[in-house]
């Protein structure tokens, strides 16, 4: 059976799968990129049953280069891979059996990827714990493996001694302690943790300030 390409469009603005439009009718969702590696263009005469053959097979290298692209940027989730996948416009079915071969192959791995972002949180970030469970739920990263990441790299007893960390790199001069204490929050630290921490660094502060005064005298 032949038909006419009549449309390559988008599912809606912003949207980045097309759909390919036999004989003026929807006949496939697919990528953006397979169209690019198939050749097809508006206008083409084509076998359905070839086609069919031909965006399946520019399908399948699309995605796993896509798939390859996304972790070669940086370490991500199993369900995030799997949604960016899903989001360019790769079948459930084939996104599925990729993202399980990279798994296999050890490519993506959400115990390395749990591991990767809590290190980030406890360091440069100056994240709080509660934060970082919430950023590793929103990437879901399965319960047991978050809390055995938080719990290896941001130990709860440890908590007060990283909200004072990051609450000596948030403070600015003529500091009060809400809005230091607000900002501690948004990091991700309890209200009470911010607001101890928020305190007794300010009181450090105080404190040196006073003995350089003296030392002047």
């Amino acid at each position: 059976m032949t038909g006419i390409v009549t449309k390559v469009t988008t599912v809606r603005v912003g949207c980045r799968p097309r759909v390919i439009e036999i004989n003026e009718q929807p006949w496939r969702t697919t990528s953006a990129a397979t169209i690019r590696l198939s050749g097809l263009r508006e206008g083409d005469i084509v076998d359905l049953d070839a086609l069919t053959l031909r965006i399946d097979e520019a399908e399948q290298q699309a995605l796993r280069e896509r798939g390859l692209a996304l972790l070669g940027y940086r370490e991500r989730s199993v369900s995030e891979l799997r949604s960016k996948l899903l989001e360019d416009g790769y079948p459930d079915a084939s996104v599925h059996t990729l993202v399980a071969a990279l798994e296999r192959s050890g490519l993506v791995n959400d115990e390395r990827f749990a591991e990767s972002l809590v290190r980030s949180a406890a360091g440069g970030k100056s994240h709080g714990r509660r934060r970082a469970a919430m950023d590793l739920a929103t990437r879901g990263v399965a319960d047991d493996i978050a809390h055995a990441a938080l719990d290896e790299y941001m130990p709860a007893d440890n908590e007060p001694a990283r909200a004072r960390q990051a609450a000596r790199k948030l403070s600015r001069p003529n500091e009060r302690v809400d809005r230091l204490a607000t900002r501690l929050v948004r990091k991700g630290f309890s209200p009470s943790v911010s607001y101890s921490a928020a305190r007794e660094v300010l009181s450090e502060a105080d404190t040196r300030d006073s003995i350089h005064d003296l030392s002047d005298l």
